[in-house]
């Protein structure tokens, strides 16, 4: 069974718009009083406006949505939220419905897809950003072992054709920010952003300096190998990145000041808030 709630961004309104879908041949009855408008700023409506409080706070037609989606059964496979191409099935849900409990992939996902389509967020004071999703690094971090033969991974069968890592690396040089989720042993989240403006590896940890950078190390080693790769096969021009010797750029490790974690299981939603307000040199709005 597919249950669809749908929160897409709607570019020609100020809003997000919670609509039902009814997918197959299942019915499902709905209080209409659960349709309703998301009238808070979160993601950030436009580069003016001021994130506050209120604005992570659930209205009380939010936590009436809450308490009927948790009366959603987990089996069989229920899709309970689907934003462009990310869904979330009621079971990875679970999550949001614990106060201490750790956001899974899907759920990190559904929200950067949010962030993506505003298009203020898109070009900052740090130039133009692309956000990776979720699952991306393990390909990235896969890629660096030099056991792995990244031509058989990404075959083409003539000049004609583009592989999947040569998609990837335009457009990663097309932009001047790449803003990468990390996710260590699916225990812990933190945000990497490759500043090509600065030439550098930015983190940004909400548990400051104290974790292993060995999967990022790794991240940066398997996209330097598909870079390689792809100069090989064709010449990279007109891009925007000053040097394509990525691994080579030095490792900045942000000070997070107030953003920083307190508990053992809120990173998420750091990874989320940093990849939402970081212009590449500061955050853009506080939080904690």
């Amino acid at each position: 069974m597919i249950i669809g709630f749908c929160l897409p961004w709607m570019e020609s309104q100020e809003e997000n718009v919670v609509l039902t879908v009814i997918q197959r041949d299942n019915t499902l009855s709905v209080d209409e009083s659960l349709l309703m408008s998301l009238s808070h700023n979160k993601p950030k409506k436009s580069v003016a406006t001021t994130i506050v409080p209120k604005d992570y706070i659930c209205t009380q037609g939010g936590l009436a949505l809450i308490d009927w989606i948790k009366e959603i059964p987990c089996e069989p496979r229920v899709e309970v939220v689907l934003i462009d191409d990310a869904f979330v099935e009621k079971k990875w849900m679970e999550c949001l419905f614990q106060p201490d409990a750790y956001l899974g992939a899907e759920v990190i996902d559904c929200y950067i897809n949010l962030i993506k389509a505003q298009e203020h967020l898109k070009c900052r004071s740090g130039g133009r950003v692309h956000i990776e999703n979720a699952f991306h690094f393990n390909f990235l971090k896969r890629d660096s072992d030099v056991e792995t033969k990244t031509h058989e991974l990404y075959p083409i069968k003539d000049m004609t054709q583009i592989s999947s890592a040569e998609i990837r690396v335009l457009l990663y040089l097309y932009h001047d920010m790449v803003f990468i989720p990390i996710n260590i042993r699916e225990m812990h989240w933190y945000l990497v952003v490759i500043n090509a403006r600065n030439m550098e590896i930015q983190v940004l940890d909400s548990l400051g300096t104290s974790s292993s950078r060995s999967d990022l190390i790794d991240t940066i080693k398997g996209l330097q190998r598909q870079i390689d790769m792809v100069y090989q096969r064709k010449e990279l021009k007109d891009h925007r990145w000053p040097d394509l010797r990525v691994a080579s750029w030095p490792l900045r490790e942000i000070e997070m000041e107030y953003a920083k974690q307190t508990d053992s299981s809120s990173c998420g939603l750091f990874l989320l808030n940093n990849i939402e307000y970081w212009t590449g040199d500061e955050l853009s709005d506080n939080f904690t």
